[in-house]
């Protein structure tokens, strides 16, 4: 597997060929660049199958050089030294990430993964969505990537009207849409979507406060969407409720 790292601190470039020397004998590191010009000059000369690609670079960003290629056929792992709103968006396009310094553990299972998203040809999608999450003017990203057993789906946060957990998966149930299984836990999507927006009323539900229609008491707390789905309401989250009901 042919690689290359685009990343401006030469202390970062050094040390992460040498875990891919120990660690992945199976990576060739075959070019590595400094800043946005010439990590694009990289990998039009070396056409690579994995992109190491640091976020923040003196000329630009690492999404600068995704934008300015005519073609993106390699995957791509993001690294970076801080967990901010650029992570957000690369969170929600499904791509993967590190975390500075690089962990060699997490270096391996990231390669493994980009392994087997290059033979399904998985990744122009979810870099099609991460340049639309940047490129969006709200501070939160518009768009999610969900993977279930059929392939990938891009949907609108907005169109997700509630999320149910189904043991180490995660049902979501999309406006104008069939629902998706996904193989991601309830409290990872609870963590990434916008709290303001989505309200854990319950231990297997998550809903976008944008199709509540009514909360009703008159057999148990139960909470009644727009698609007229009747999601229960646990006790303990009755008061935060209220509140959210007050601010909107």
């Amino acid at each position: 597997m042919k690689a290359v790292h685009i990343e401006d601190n030469p202390a970062a470039r050094k040390n992460l060929a040498s875990i891919i020397k120990e660690y992945c004998p199976e990576i060739e590191l075959s070019g590595q660049a400094s800043n946005v010009k010439k990590g694009i000059e990289v990998i039009t000369i070396h056409k690579p199958d994995l992109v190491f690609l640091d976020i923040e670079m003196p000329d630009g960003t690492g999404f600068d050089v995704l934008r300015q290629l005519p073609q993106i056929n390699f995957q791509v792992i993001f690294a970076s030294s801080h967990e901010k709103y650029a992570l957000r968006a690369i969170k929600f396009s499904a791509l993967d990430y590190l975390l500075k310094p690089i962990d060699p553990d997490e270096l391996l299972q990231a390669i493994e993964k980009a392994k087997s998203e290059l033979e399904h040809h998985k990744t122009s999608q979810k870099i099609q969505t991460l340049i639309h999450n940047i490129n969006d003017q709200s501070k939160e990203p518009t768009q999610l990537v969900l993977k279930d057993k059929y392939g990938i789906q891009i949907v609108s946060v907005k169109d997700i009207m509630h999320l149910e957990a189904n043991g180490s998966y995660t049902k979501f149930f999309i406006h104008n849409q069939d629902s998706l299984l996904v193989s991601k836990g309830l409290k990872d999507y609870e963590n990434m979507l916008p709290s303001q927006q989505f309200f854990r009323c319950h231990q297997s539900h998550l809903i976008n406060m944008d199709y509540l229609l009514r909360y009703d008491k008159r057999d148990g707390d139960y909470l009644i969407l727009k698609d007229k789905s009747k999601i229960p309401l646990a006790t303990r989250k009755k008061e935060v409720l209220l509140k959210l009901i007050k601010q909107l």
